[in-house]
C-alpha cells in the first residue's frame, strides 16, 4: 500500500465541524481505504500525539513548539488572530521545529508529500530536490483569499511572500487539486502553472447524514446560519445582526459556531438567538428544525462547504452569489439569490411561501447530493494520485 504524508496547519476534530476539519478528515478517511496516510497537524491546546483513525489511517498532532514565542517576539504581535496565525505558521517553518523532525522522520517512508496550504511549505526542505512527487490538495486559493480578508497592515505586508510561497507550491507540486473550474483558472494564470496538472476536488457531503426534516414551516419562520470563527462568517453575522434581523421581524434567525463569539453582547434584538459552538449532534438537530438557511457570505475563496450542507440536508437556501461560487447553481431551480441590498426583501418576499422553497430545496438536495459526495470526490482523486505513484 502506497504511503502518503500529508501536511497541515490544523488538526482533524472528529467528527469534524468546520469546513477546513470536515475536508480535511473527509477526503483522507476516503483515500485511507486505497492508500495508507498519515497526516501530520499543528495543534494548539488541543488533544496532542499520535492518534490511529484506522489501521491505514493516523494523525500526529504536534503541539505548540518552543520557538512560538521566539516567533511572535520576533514579529512583535502576540494577538492570535487569523492572518496572524498564519503567519507564525510561516515562520515557523524556517526554524528546526518538533513538527519539521516529524517531517523528516516520515519523509524517508512515504510515497507522495501532500501539502493543504503553502503556510507549511517550508518545512519540506526537499520540495524541488528529490525525485518524491508532491501533490497540493488546496482548500482555497490562499493568496486571493488573504488579499481579500487580511486587513491588518502589517499582515497585509506578508502578502507578497504568501504569493512566493503559493507559486512555488503550485508550480513544483506534481498534481494540484482547485476547488472548483474558477480556482483552477487563477492558480494557471496567476502562477503560470499548467493546466493539465491541476484537477478539480471540490468540497463534499456525506448525504446520508441529516435527519428528516419536520413537514411543517411556523408562523415565524427561522432562519439558521452556522460558522467558524473566521473572518468572513464574522462579516455575514454582522450582517445579520445589525442589518437583517430589524429588518425580517418577523423572522427568528438562529447563529451557531465559533463566529457567535464576538457578538455575544451587542443583540437584544428579540428575534435572534445566538448558540455559540455546537456539537455535532446538535447541528444535525438544528439543521433538520430550521425552515431555511441564509448564507450572506461576501468575501472568500474556494467552495463554502456550509452551502454544500444545507442543500444537501434540504434546506431551502438563501444565498449571496459568493455564498454558492464554484457551485454551478441555478437561482430559483436549486437555491434563491440574494444581494446585501435585496437579502431582506427577498427574505420577507419568499419566506412564506412554503410551496416554492419545498421544490428549491427538494431540487437542490438532489443536485448536491448527486454531484458532490466525498466518495465519488475521492474516486477521482484517487484515479490521479494512482498516476503519480503507482
Amino acid at each position: 500500500m502506497k504511503r502518503l504524508l500529508v501536511l497541515n496547519h490544523f488538526p482533524t476534530v472528529t467528527p469534524p465541524t468546520s469546513g477546513g476539519t470536515l475536508r480535511y478528515f473527509h477526503i483522507y478517511e476516503e483515500l485511507s481505504k486505497h492508500f495508507d496516510i498519515t497526516l501530520l497537524s499543528q495543534t494548539f491546546g488541543h488533544k496532542q500525539g499520535v492518534f490511529h483513525h484506522s489501521p491505514t489511517f493516523r494523525e500526529y498532532k504536534v503541539p505548540k513548539d518552543p520557538y512560538y514565542n521566539k516567533v511572535v517576539q520576533k514579529l512583535q504581535h502576540n494577538e492570535l488572530t487569523y492572518e496572524f496565525a498564519m503567519i507564525i505558521q510561516t515562520e515557523l517553518s524556517k526554524y528546526p521545529t518538533l513538527f519539521k523532525k516529524h517531517f523528516d522522520t516520515l519523509y524517508p517512508s512515504s510515497h507522495l508529500i501532500v501539502h493543504e496550504s503553502p503556510f507549511l511549505l517550508g518545512v519540506d526542505s526537499y520540495i524541488g530536490k528529490d525525485h518524491k512527487p508532491r501533490m497540493y490538495n488546496s482548500h482555497n486559493h490562499e493568496y486571493r483569499l488573504a488579499e481579500q480578508i487580511w486587513k491588518n497592515e502589517k499582515a497585509r505586508n506578508y502578502l507578497p511572500t504568501l504569493f512566493d510561497l503559493e507559486k512555488k507550491l503550485v508550480t513544483g507540486a506534481d498534481l494540484v487539486f482547485s476547488t472548483s473550474e474558477n480556482e483552477k483558472n487563477h492558480f494557471t494564470k496567476m502562477y503560470q502553472a499548467n493546466p493539465a496538472k491541476v484537477k478539480i476536488a471540490p468540497n463534499g457531503i456525506n448525504p446520508y447524514g441529516w435527519l428528516p426534516r419536520k413537514e411543517e414551516f411556523d408562523k415565524k419562520p427561522v432562519a439558521f446560519f452556522i460558522g467558524a470563527d473566521y473572518p468572513p462568517n464574522i462579516e455575514s453575522v454582522d450582517f445579520i445582526v445589525h442589518h437583517l434581523a430589524e429588518r425580517c421581524t418577523q423572522i427568528n434567525f438562529v447563529i451557531a459556531g465559533g463566529c457567535c463569539a464576538p457578538f455575544s453582547n451587542s443583540t437584544a434584538k428579540h428575534n435572534i438567538k445566538l448558540l455559540g459552538r455546537v456539537r455535532h449532534k446538535q447541528k444535525i438537530k438544528l439543521f433538520s428544525e430550521s425552515d431555511i438557511a441564509i448564507n450572506p457570505m461576501f468575501t472568500g475563496a474556494g467552495v463554502n462547504i456550509k452551502t454544500l450542507e444545507y442543500l444537501s440536508a434540504g434546506i431551502p437556501l438563501f444565498s449571496t452569489l459568493c455564498g454558492v461560487r464554484g457551485l454551478n447553481l441555478t437561482n430559483m431551480k436549486h437555491y434563491i439569490h440574494t444581494e446585501r441590498e435585496d437579502f431582506a426583501y427577498k427574505l420577507n418576499r419568499y419566506s412564506n411561501d412554503p410551496n416554492l422553497l419545498k421544490i428549491v430545496a427538494a431540487q437542490g438536495q438532489h443536485y448536491i447530493n448527486k454531484n458532490y459526495s466525498w466518495n465519488s470526490i475521492v474516486e477521482n482523486m484517487k484515479t490521479e494520485i494512482d498516476k503519480l505513484i503507482h
